[in-house]
This record gives structure tokens, C-alpha cells and sequence, in this order.
């Protein structure tokens, strides 16, 4: 054998009684391969495998003289992991078991293994053998006395059949492997899915849970509101109907500072009533009920303008075409109104300017309402926003402090931003942004109640 040759050793049993069978399969099966070479007859039985790096075939014989002392030897080989891939079993072995009762004690260790039953007699015809060890494949039938070309031919199929089929069995257990890991990963995956859906099912039943908690919380506050807002007004309007009587009634009877001390109080229960009505205001904000509208602010905010009805002396213009956009129209009353009643209120010029503008960027309308106010100084940018947050400008100023708060809180809802610019004795403007929305969707909406 050259360097170019790597040997594959099959392993072959012979079982027979009689000795000259054995010196007969030793010659035929591994003195003639040195002259006629197994390659040879793999070649004339399965074709030309010629190749520059060739593997050798060579067999390794192992023999039995009778059926028991065969099967230990099998049962020994499978033991060491070295089977065998061929058993050539005779059919009479007296005075042990036959033939067919070898084969079954044979298969019943190793049922892979190829085996040729050799016979020179008929003590069993074709079916009696089938119906002794079962139809199978892995059978063939040996006439004695035999050809040596016969059994070599023989000896290379069923050994490169052995090992084709285990091969294919290698093969499918691999596959077989592959699909279990690959089954279990989807079986995992699939528990693990299972388990989020689980999970996000009680997490949808805790959120429901908390969205009904807090629909009942909402409707409670609103219902409490309701109820603080009677509780509180009519001892309020108790007040001020008596300091009215009183006031009436002793006009004459009070001195300048008892008529002011009347006033004062008159004052203060109106501006304790505004400030109840602040307060419902910003707690229903986000709680309306009705459906949005398109508004078209070209023509909405005038009537908001004459709603508020600025001084005679404070001027109040709108510079440039404002857009239509769909919103709930209490909102969008109430943003433009607290925004414009803060920059009447605050005014301090004895001729007031108001300007609203808009300009469309990117994705939103930016909207600005400036005055030319006190102006106000940057430590106050965020506090004016917070409730109850309120920069005195004189002694008799009253404010509630919550008209800026739900201005923003509108903002907000509505997925916008708004800040304001100031200088202290320039003015300020308050800028706020709302979104893009269908324009054509909300034109043709208007335009379609116009003509109703």
C-alpha cells in the first residue's frame, strides 16, 4: 500500500463447521486481493472510482465453527464498538444450532449486520426461510460449492451496503439531532411567547383595571369640584348680597373709610368667586366631552376679541391670516381668551397694543400674542405658568393667578409648547405651538357647513 492509499478495514465472520470453508474464504477474500485487488472488483461491481488520493479496501476475517460460539463473537464485537459489517453462516453445523437458528440469534444482537446463508443442500425452501427470520433485505443465499469471484463480489457489495446504510443512519440521527435542538429552541420560544402573551394579558387587565380607577377618580373630582364650587359660591353670594344691603342702607351712615373697608370686601368676595371659577375651569380642561370641530380661527378669534371686550384705550389686531384646525371649541375660546384678558390686565401704557400673529413651520402653526406691556423679568418665565402664581404690578391689582395654568394645560393636551419672550418695559409675547393637521380634510368640513 503507497502513501497515496488509506486502508478501510471491513470486518467479515465466517461461520462454518468444517475447516476447509474457513482456508477457503481466507484464500478467495485475502490472499487473492493481492493480485486481483478488492478495489478491482469494487470497481467492476459499483464502476471506475479512479482518483489521485485512493482509499484501499481491505477485509479483517474472524471465524466460528459453530452457531453459539458466531453469536458470542458478535455479541463481543458490538461489546468493543467493532461490528461486524458481514456473517457468511453455514445452513447444517452439527451438533449445534443450524443455520436459520444462528441467523435469529444473530439478529436478535446485531439486526444491522449483512449475512449469506451458504448451503449446499435444500433442508428449507425460500418461503420456510422467510417465514423463520422475516422478509429482510439484508439476506442473501450462497450455493455451495461456490465461485471465488461470486463471494468476492459478494463480500464488496454487502460490506459497501453496510456501510452506505449506516452512513444514512449517521446521516438521519444528525438530522434527527438537528431537529430536536431546532424543535426545542421553537418550543422554548413558543413558551417564552406564551408567557409575554400571558403576561401582557394581565398587563391589559391591570391597565383597565387602573383606567377604570381612574375614570372614577376623574368623575369624583368633577363631581367634588361641582359640589365645592355650589358649597362655596352660595355662602359667597350670602356675603356679598348682605354687604350690598349694607352698603345701601348705611351709605349715608358709614365715613370714607367704612365705605372703603365695604368696597374692599365687595372686592374680595368677587375675587374669591373668579377664583373658584379658575379652578373648574383648569380641573375640566382634557375633560370635555364633546367631539372636536373644525374652527376656523380667521373668524373665530375676533368674536373672542369682542367676548373679552378690550378698553377703548388698548388696541387689539390680528397681523396676518390664522389657519383652521380641528379642536374642541371651549379650548380654543379659552387659550386665546385667558391669553388676551392676561394681556389687557397687565397693561400699563395709556395706549395699550395687542398683536396676534401666526406663522407655519415645519410640522406645527406657531402662534404669538404680544403686548406692549410692563414686561416681565426672565426669573418669572416658568413660575407665571403654575397655579395660583400671580406678579402684582400695583397695590390694587387682582388676579386669580389660573388663567395662564390652563392656557398652558390646553397646550399641552393638544401635543404643543408655549413660553414667553419679555423685557422688562418693552412688552412681552407669549408664543405657543399646535400640530399640523388634514387641512384639506378640515377645509372641506367648513366648507361643507357653510353651505348647509
Amino acid at each position: 500500500m503507497n502513501e497515496m492509499e488509506k486502508a478501510i478495514v471491513h470486518r467479515i465472520l465466517v461461520i462454518d463447521d468444517n475447516p476447509n470453508i474457513h482456508k477457503d474464504f481466507q484464500t478467495i477474500l485475502l490472499e487473492e486481493q493481492e493480485s486481483t485487488t478488492l478495489d478491482t472488483l469494487r470497481d467492476e461491481v459499483f464502476g471506475d472510482t479512479k482518483s489521485e488520493s485512493k482509499t484501499k479496501d481491505v477485509f479483517e476475517l474472524d471465524f466460528a465453527s459453530q452457531g453459539q460460539e458466531g453469536v458470542e463473537k458478535v455479541q463481543q464485537a458490538c461489546s468493543n464498538n467493532q461490528p461486524y459489517e458481514l456473517a457468511f453462516v453455514d445452513m447444517r453445523m452439527p451438533p449445534g444450532w443450524d443455520g436459520l437458528k444462528t441467523i435469529e440469534h444473530i439478529w436478535q444482537v446485531d439486526p444491522k449486520i449483512q449475512v449469506v446463508i451458504c448451503t449446499a443442500y435444500s433442508d428449507y425452501s425460500w418461503g420456510d426461510i422467510t417465514e423463520r427470520l422475516g422478509k429482510s433485505d439484508n439476506l442473501l443465499i450462497l450455493k455451495k460449492p461456490f465461485d471465488s469471484a461470486e463471494v468476492a463480489q459478494l463480500a464488496a457489495a454487502l460490506t459497501e451496503k453496510w456501510n452506505l446504510a449506516r452512513q444514512a443512519a449517521m446521516k438521519m440521527e444528525e438530522l434527527e439531532q438537528m431537529v430536536k435542538e431546532r424543535t426545542d429552541k421553537l418550543t422554548e420560544a413558543n413558551n417564552q411567547l406564551k408567557l409575554e402573551i400571558a403576561e401582557r394579558e394581565q398587563a391589559e387587565l391591570r391597565l383597565a383595571e387602573l383606567v377604570k380607577k381612574v375614570d372614577n377618580v376623574n368623575t369624583e373630582l368633577k363631581d367634588f369640584a361641582s359640589i365645592i364650587s355650589h358649597d362655596l359660591k352660595a355662602p359667597l353670594r350670602g356675603i356679598k348680597t348682605l354687604a350690598n344691603w349694607i352698603l345701601d342702607d348705611c351709605k349715608d351712615k358709614f365715613d370714607e373709610k367704612a365705605n372703603e373697608q365695604m368696597n374692599l370686601l365687595l372686592g374680595r368676595v368677587e375675587r374669591m368667586h373668579n377664583l373658584i371659577d379658575g379652578v373648574l375651569q383648569y380641573s375640566r380642561v382634557g375633560r370635555v366631552d364633546e367631539g372636536q370641530i373644525p374652527v376656523d380661527l380667521d373668524k373665530f378669534v375676533p368674536e373672542v376679541i369682542d367676548m373679552v371686550v378690550p378698553p377703548e384705550n388698548i388696541e387689539v389686531t390680528i397681523e396676518n391670516k390664522l389657519p383652521a384646525l380641528q379642536f374642541h371649541e371651549a379650548h380654543m375660546t379659552q387659550l386665546f381668551q385667558n391669553l388676551l384678558v392676561n394681556a389687557i390686565k397687565y397693561m400699563d401704557k395709556p395706549q395699550g397694543k395687542i398683536k396676534i400673529g401666526c406663522i407655519e413651520e415645519e410640522d406645527f402653526w406657531k402662534f404669538s400674542i404680544a403686548d406692549n406691556g410692563p414686561g416681565i423679568e426672565e426669573k418669572h418665565f416658568e413660575r407665571i405658568f403654575k397655579m395660583f402664581q400671580v406678579l402684582s404690578v400695583k397695590e390694587d391689582f387682582e388676579s386669580t393667578g389660573v388663567g395662564l395654568t390652563v392656557a398652558k394645560k390646553i397646550v399641552d393636551l393638544y401635543g404643543g409648547k408655549i413660553w414667553i419672550e419679555s423685557k422688562v418695559g418693552q412688552g412681552s409675547t407669549f408664543f405657543f405651538t399646535l400640530p399640523k393637521q388634514e387641512q384639506e380634510t378640515i377645509n372641506e368640513t367648513l366648507q361643507t357647513n357653510t353651505t348647509r
